[in-house]
């Protein structure tokens, strides 16, 4: 049984169909998107900003516990508009904020977007900048952002504990069983059966 839409799996089934990448980050207080087309883009409410987004980068992992990673490209840092929140990336707290990488199906005939052929939820591992030429007075950077998977298979066995939330993210929605993680420390928590 197929999960694509059956409008996006005619499309897929017909071979004749365009790839638009989109990149959504979810940074605290600011929701921004980009692709790689020569003009904005809207989808879902959101205005994809074009041409700075180079490169999606491929995924790479190994066998076992190894956390899948992937790495994503942008060009151009600093820009002038100041709503580029990826070019002033830095002023946020972006660490594990959530990136999610979806793949549209399009029209090749009348460029119209039709549907999503896939998605993937990432959250920010790392930034790291590399030197341009210097053009005029300023040197362009290139920007590349680490992603990892979200949530307990990211973190491996460190035991971090970010949320109740993520918790139940990555068990149950009604798992309460670190609940007092954050006192146990200070404050003799009672756990399992206890004798009387």
């Amino acid at each position: 049984m197929s999960a694509l839409d059956p409008a996006v799996e005619d499309l897929v089934d017909s071979g004749r169909f365009r790839v638009l990448d989109l990149i959504r980050f979810d940074l605290p207080g600011k929701t921004a998107g980009y692709h790689r087309g020569g003009r904005p883009f809207t989808h879902n409410g959101l205005i994809y900003q074009p041409n700075r987004f180079l490169q999606m980068g491929s995924m790479s992992g190994t066998v076992g516990v190894a956390v899948s990673t992937r790495t994503i490209v942008f060009s151009n840092i600093p820009v002038d508009n100041p709503e580029d929140a990826v070019a002033a990336i830095e002023s946020y707290n972006y660490q594990n904020a959530p990136v999610i990488i979806a793949h549209l199906a399009g029209d090749p005939d009348t460029d119209q977007a039709i549907g999503i052929i896939a998605s993937s939820l990432y959250e920010i591992d790392q930034v790291r900048f590399s030197e341009g030429a210097v053009t005029g007075a300023e040197r362009s950077l290139t920007m590349s952002i680490d992603l990892q998977p979200p949530g307990r298979s990211a973190r491996g066995s460190t035991g971090v504990k970010r949320s109740s939330k993520e918790q139940q993210f990555d068990n149950d929605p009604d798992d309460t069983g670190l609940e007092y993680v954050a006192t146990n420390a200070s404050i003799p928590e009672e756990w399992g059966q206890v004798r009387r």
